[in-house]
């Protein structure tokens, strides 16, 4: 495993998760597994900006930390939001990141209701 020079490891799997609101426009999601590079690779240039990242470490703990809650303290933490999101658009894969600890995937869901 190699690290970069502030320390952390380069080759490190995150969970990225993008949502994209926009006018007119719709509604974009993006979620993925993979190191940075990869995550951001797969999002694109103009969704990678919104990416938030986390550890898998940290998502399983938010998804067993979110079951059952009130929607409306979810949506006050990023990192419970994150989790939240995961669990609606991929409740396969939210169960196997709290099973297992970790998980190769790639989603992405555009719709426009206007």
């Amino acid at each position: 495993m190699t690290t970069d020079l502030k320390g952390s490891s380069m080759d490190a799997k995150y969970v990225g998760i993008s949502e994209y609101f926009a006018t007119g426009e719709g509604v974009t999601y993006v979620i993925a597994s993979g190191t940075k590079t990869q995550i951001n690779e797969f999002a694109g240039p103009y969704f990678s900006i919104g990416l938030e990242l986390y550890s898998f470490e940290e998502m399983k703990s938010a998804l067993i930390e979110c079951e059952g809650m009130n929607e409306t303290r979810i949506m006050d933490d990023k990192r419970l939001r994150a989790a939240y999101v995961l669990q609606t658009h991929l409740p396969s894969v939210a169960e196997f990141i709290k099973q297992y600890g970790f998980g190769t995937f790639s989603y992405k869901l555009h719709y426009n209701l206007s």
